[in-house]
Formats: structure tokens, C-alpha cells, sequence
């Protein structure tokens, strides 16, 4: 009697290996009488080659997953470097900005008002035309 499975019913035993023990091995005859020695040294050399190859796949899959964890590092400190960057030139600019939001609001309080307490709209212009020339402003 021949038995014969596809590979993909492998299935991985607690040892990380394929659960290939209890199982046929693709074309192996049944050994004639339990103590065959050369069907069990050929089933051996087969279990072995599935050992070999299952290893084989895991070296090459660890070794992509560490080029891939090596691009993410990377990217990590990429992704830190810039951040650290756009933390320090916000804290460069707030105060500036604040500067001219302040002197910005001084500069307006102290325009005169019209009756109805609002600026009007040539005054507006004169008084941005005014903060541009202090440099209080820029556009």
C-alpha cells in the first residue's frame, strides 16, 4: 500500500518542526515487516530532508524579518529625527508668532475708534500697511 499527501497538510508540531512522524511519507512503501531496516533508514533520511528543508525555510524567512526589522529601525529613527526637528523649530517660532499677534492686538488698540467702535476698513489697511513697515508683521 503506497500513502501520499500534499505538503500543505503538514501541520507544525510543539517543537516548531512539521508534525511529520505519525504521518506517510509521499510515495513510501509500508515496510514489509516491522523491523525493515532499510524502509526505516529511508523514512529516517526522508524525515530528516522535511527537517532539513522546514529549517531551511525558517533561516530564510529570519533573515528577511531581520533586513525588515533593520528597515524599521531606520524608519524609526527617521520618523525621531524629524519629530525632534519640528519640536524645536516650534518652539522657535511660537514666541515670534506670539510677539506679533501681541504687538499685532497693541497696535490695533490703540487706533481710533469710529462711533460704532469699529475699525474701518481703510484704517484696517493703513494700520497692517503701518505694521508691515515696523516689521511687526510680515507677508
Amino acid at each position: 500500500m503506497v500513502h501520499a499527501f500534499p505538503t500543505n497538510t503538514l501541520s507544525y508540531g510543539e517543537n516548531g518542526h512539521y508534525d511529520a512522524e505519525n504521518r506517510s511519507i509521499c510515495n513510501l512503501k509500508e515496510p514489509v515487516h516491522k523491523n525493515d531496516a532499510t524502509n526505516k533508514a529511508y523514512t529516517e533520511s526522508k524525515l530528516e530532508e522535511l527537517r532539513h528543508a522546514d529549517n531551511s525555510t525558517k533561516a530564510y524567512v529570519d533573515s528577511k524579518l531581520e533586513v525588515l526589522r533593520g528597515t524599521i529601525q531606520i524608519m524609526e529613527n527617521h520618523i525621531t529625527n524629524i519629530d525632534g526637528r519640528l519640536y524645536a523649530v516650534t518652539l522657535e517660532k511660537i514666541p515670534s508668532i506670539e510677539k506679533q499677534i501681541n504687538d499685532s492686538n497693541s497696535y490695533m488698540m490703540e487706533l481710533p475708534k469710529t462711533s460704532n467702535e469699529n475699525i474701518k476698513p481703510a484704517e484696517m489697511w493703513d494700520a497692517i500697511k503701518k505694521l508691515k513697515e515696523k516689521k511687526i508683521i510680515s507677508t
